[in-house]
């Protein structure tokens, strides 16, 4: 057996990939998962050489990069021998892996938070993920199928290679492009930066505004870009993380991945003696930081802990857990960085009143033995003591914060200030809000990015009284600072929702301990 039962369950009910058609539209779900044989049967999957991907002597290969974001279904391949299988976000991407997506979407992030969306319907691999001996980050990508968006505008001094039926694509820094693979035809796409295009002996520089397009036996440079179908997500997507990953002390280890969601999630709290530490939204003192997750199978490195919880990459890779009287749970940044070994084999150590004693975490399991029946060992295996909890619509158009939920199942920044709804659901339990469902859209017209085209998201109010609206991001405390605040009404949710409740009262960093 692959993945255990209970496993499937936690992925069912956390991860938008293979919820149920009837939760769409909160969750980004756009249609069921595509056939394997037809996924596989399309175009075959070719391979990157290893003296062709970049490698150099002296490099490190033991870097991951997360899985940031999924809506709809997709597989990755872990190399465990088990092929595709089912994953979820901050499931951490190792050299040599492969992604696709069936009616789903998916985003990587990389150290530097530059990132990779894929489309629909499409494949990519990652034949290397180097650190070189200078402490140069050199990523390859290999594009088997689909559309993919490279943005890499708010990075410098990394390398990033794309290969698309075999033509070897050098990405400058500062470059945002969009490249489409249909059978032996590539159309690569330059928004910003520019790439060097390498086709046998012939080198093509493709520029800002620019768009390549590779036959069989042709090349065509053209200084226009046509609009794409997805181009409108992948926009909103990189505007997440322009409003939320402000570079600050607290990120350390010269990683700033999983920032973004940081910021959106939660904030810093001053613990009055205990210092400054970061602790989620929509929780309370009896929720704690692995009371849900998967354990999740890497070939040579064992299993690594993967947290269900939209900002659980940072805090479980980095830094110290610790309980703190009158606050709950919080996280302090610092230390060494932690791939995929990132749980401390430990006998369960329980945290006192200081800052500095490390949180209860869970066993690192053992390897499993391989079954006698010749079966490979589980890959996925579901950890957690508790019952998962999980804010959603409860109806069309009612969504519910509840408490514990730690942020799991609200959608990234359309909801305006996290904030002010976990002020309100620590005083009543949980919170309504009017929402309707929308796809991706851009504000502008004319623009060379533009189609209405994506996952269906979830924004804050009426779509009458939202439009031409947009929804800020959430007040954040300190160096985690973010602007304005929304203003759609909230009710607490019992067992029925009631009007005209409280917005939720002060601010929560720095108030009283619960």
């Amino acid at each position: 057996m692959k993945i255990r039962s209970g496993c499937r369950l936690l992925l069912a009910m956390a991860f938008p990939m293979v919820v149920c058609v009837a939760a769409g539209a909160q969750s980004g779900v756009v249609g069921t998962q595509a056939s394997e044989t037809a996924v596989s049967r399309a175009v075959p999957e070719a391979k990157v050489a290893r003296d062709s991907n970049g490698a150099l002597p002296g490099d490190s290969h033991v870097r991951i990069v997360r899985l940031s974001d999924v809506k709809g279904t997709l597989q990755l391949d872990r190399k465990t021998g088990n092929g595709f299988e089912a994953t979820m976000p901050n499931m951490p991407i190792v050299e040599g892996e492969k992604l696709r997506t069936g009616e789903g979407y998916a985003e990587v992030e990389f150290e530097d938070n530059s990132t990779l969306h894929l489309a629909p319907n499409s494949l990519v691999e990652f034949p290397l993920l180097a650190l070189r001996s200078s402490g140069t980050k050199a990523s390859t990508v290999n594009v088997v199928r689909g559309t993919v968006y490279v943005n890499l505008e708010s990075t410098k001094g990394n390398e990033f290679l794309l290969w698309a039926c075999g033509r070897k694509m050098t990405v400058a820094p500062a470059t945002h492009l969009r490249v489409t693979v249909e059978g032996e035809k590539t159309v690569l796409s330059v928004f910003n930066g520019n790439v060097t295009v390498e086709r046998g002996s012939e080198t093509t520089l493709v520029n800002k505004k620019q768009s390549l397009t590779l036959g069989a036996d042709q090349v065509t440079v053209a200084k226009k870009i046509d609009q794409g179908p997805y181009d409108a997500w992948d926009k909103d997507s990189n505007d997440y993380h322009a409003r939320y990953s402000r570079a600050n002390t607290f990120a350390g280890s010269g990683s700033s991945y999983g920032l973004s969601d940081l910021n959106y999630y939660g904030s810093f709290i001053n613990g009055r003696g205990y210092g400054s530490f970061w602790q989620p939204y929509l929780v309370s003192a009896g929720w704690n930081p692995y009371q849900n997750g998967v354990w999740a199978l890497y070939p040579g490195a064992g299993y690594s802990w993967v947290s269900p919880y939209p900002w659980g990459w940072l805090p479980y890779h980095s830094g110290t857990w610790s309980f703190y009287p009158g606050y709950g749970w919080g996280w302090q940044p610092g230390g060494v960085w932690n791939g995929l070994n990132n749980i401390v084999v430990t006998s369960g150590q329980t945290a006192g009143t200081l800052a500095q004693n490390p949180v209860r975490s869970p066993l690192r399991p053992a390897v499993p033995q391989k079954p006698g029946d010749g079966a490979s060992p589980s890959s996925l295996v579901l950890a957690g003591d508790k019952p998962i909890v999980f804010s959603k619509e409860d109806k069309p158009g009612n969504f519910v914060f509840q408490k514990n939920s730690a942020g799991l199942g609200v959608p990234r920044g359309s909801l305006g200030d996290l904030s002010k709804i976990s002020n309100h659901v620590e005083q009543h339990g949980s919170a309504s809000m009017p929402v309707y469902a929308s796809s991706p859209s851009l504000s502008t017209g004319g623009s060379d990015h533009g189609a209405n085209v994506g996952p269906v998201i979830l924004k804050a109010g009426s779509p009458v009284s939202s439009d031409n609206s947009s929804f800020p991001s959430a007040s954040r405390p300190g160096p985690y600072t973010g602007s304005s605040s929304q203003t759609t009404p909230l009710s607490h949710s019992g067992a029925a929702s009631a009007s005209g409740g409280s917005s939720g009262g002060g601010s929560r960093p720095g108030s009283s301990p619960k």
